[in-house]
């Protein structure tokens, strides 16, 4: 009588079969939310950078400006009313930008800003994030 320990070669096969065909379905879905947190991440980190330089206006008595695509493209900046630098540089992730036409957040002493939209977009209008800053210099993410 033949044992029957261990598994034959077609069977094997099959099991790297299925898990080929898994792995191809579930790749898509993978990227998207890849796509999806590193969206959200980027759009998170500007708000932060907003707040701060709103936080710091009031603190410092100074009226500060979060510049955009500043020094270069896809980084931003919090400097003061003579484009001095308020702290470092930073820079979105490989294949973020902002959208064409988003215009710089700029504090007053006393917290308020321009009313203004800002669109962190990875070129799919399905991941986009807005941020609105209001007059009064409250920051949203949507």
């Amino acid at each position: 009588m033949r044992g029957t320990a261990g598994f034959t070669l077609i069977e094997a096969l099959i099991v790297v079969a299925l898990i080929g065909v898994m792995a191809a379905i579930a790749a898509p879905a993978v990227t998207a939310g890849i796509d999806r947190y590193t969206i959200l991440s980027a759009g998170q980190q500007v708000v932060s950078t907003i707040r701060t330089a709103r936080v710091q206006a009031v603190a410092t008595n100074m009226i500060l400006v979060v510049r955009f695509d500043y020094p270069d493209t896809g980084q931003y900046q919090i400097v003061d009313a003579s484009n001095a630098a308020i702290g470092g540089v930073k820079t979105l992730a490989s294949g973020i930008s902002f959208s064409d036409g988003t215009t710089d957040v700029q504090f007053t002493t006393s917290g308020r800003a321009n009313a203004t939209t800002v669109v962190v977009t990875n070129g799919t209008a399905d991941y986009d994030r807005t941020i609105t800053v209001s007059i009064s210099g409250q920051v949203k993410l949507e």
